[in-house]
C-alpha cells in the first residue's frame, strides 16, 4: 500500500523538475544575465556583427559548439580576455548553452570580400 502512496509523490517532484524554466539566450544576449553579465550587444553591436572600434568580432552565425568552447575559455583559468573573462564566468553552463544557440541562428556578417 505505501507504494501506491509513494509513486504519486515521485510524479509531482519529477514534474516539479521538468517546470524549472531553462535560461533566456535572447534575453541574455539582449539585457545580461542575472548573474551579472552584461548584454552581449553591448560590445558586439545590435545584431552582433562586431565593433572594429573596441575589437569585438562578429558573433551571430558562429557555431553553437564553438561558441560554448570559446565562454568556457574566457571562464577559465587559460581565458586572458579580462572583459569576456568576467563575462563568461557570471554565466551558468546552461546560460552559455544558451546564448550559443540563440547567436548561432542569427545571421551572420556580411562578407566584404568581393
Amino acid at each position: 500500500m505505501r507504494v501506491y502512496f509513494l509513486v504519486p509523490g515521485l510524479l509531482l517532484i519529477a514534474g516539479a523538475a521538468l517546470a524549472v524554466p531553462q535560461p533566456d539566450g535572447h534575453g541574455i544576449v539582449e539585457q545580461g544575465s542575472a548573474g551579472g553579465a552584461p548584454a552581449c550587444v553591448s560590445c558586439h553591436g545590435p545584431q552582433l556583427q562586431g565593433n572594429d572600434a573596441i575589437h569585438a568580432p562578429a558573433i551571430a552565425g558562429k557555431p553553437a559548439p564553438f561558441i560554448v568552447a570559446r565562454l568556457d575559455h574566457y571562464a577559465s583559468p587559460a581565458g586572458h580576455n579580462p572583459l569576456m573573462k568576467q563575462v563568461a564566468s557570471a554565466l551558468s553552463e546552461a546560460e552559455r548553452q544558451a546564448v550559443a544557440s540563440y547567436i548561432s541562428h542569427l545571421p551572420p556578417k556580411p562578407s566584404t570580400a568581393q
